[in-house]
């Protein structure tokens, strides 16, 4: 398995993980925002074969979602189904913040609907357990209400000062 940030040619292939109703306007949205470095798009492969994705936006008008820098929003999390239930997810989003860690970041955000009892669990397990917000979205015609919940990290400096992490 192979986890690396995906290019603006490749984006096309995150159509064989999601059934978008619009999938030229995801591609084309997707793209613009990873040129532009508002996005990354991780990747997870077997081979040739993408078997899932997590996107992070670094930057959004709310900041209780992303904070160039400081806090990155983690979204569209998804594992295809065959590989499910394996480690896989884990691998992905452990992989992930500890790159987004390297590159300074701090604080993560992600999304949980109320019905994915597996993705809240590995959320928890993995310190997103301050709840932030409840909201609804709309995107390609259907409607999504999820919890923001938030992660953070102690400060750099806290630790290197031998200050307590906790």
């Amino acid at each position: 398995m192979d986890i690396r940030r995906l290019t603006p040619s490749e984006i096309p292939l995150l159509t064989e993980l999601f059934p978008y109703r619009a999938p030229g306007e995801m591609i084309a949205a997707c793209t613009r925002d990873l040129k532009s470095g508002k996005i990354e798009i991780f990747g997870l492969f077997d081979g040739s074969l993408l078997i899932g994705e997590l996107r992070v936006m670094l930057e959004n008008e709310d900041p209780r979602f992303a904070v160039r820098g400081l806090r990155a929003y983690l979204y569209a999390f998804r594992i295809r189904e065959a590989y499910r239930g394996k480690g896989c997810g884990r691998a992905l989003l452990t992989t992930v913040l500890e790159s987004l860690e390297r590159d300074g970041y701090r604080a993560f955000t992600i999304g949980v609907e109320d019905d994915n009892a597996i993705a809240l669990h590995l959320y928890h397990a993995l310190g997103f357990c301050e709840f932030v917000l409840r909201k609804e979205e709309e995107y390609q015609g259907d409607r999504f209400t999820f919890s923001l919940l938030e992660r953070r990290l102690p400060p750099a400096s806290s630790l290197a000062d031998g200050g307590d992490p906790n």
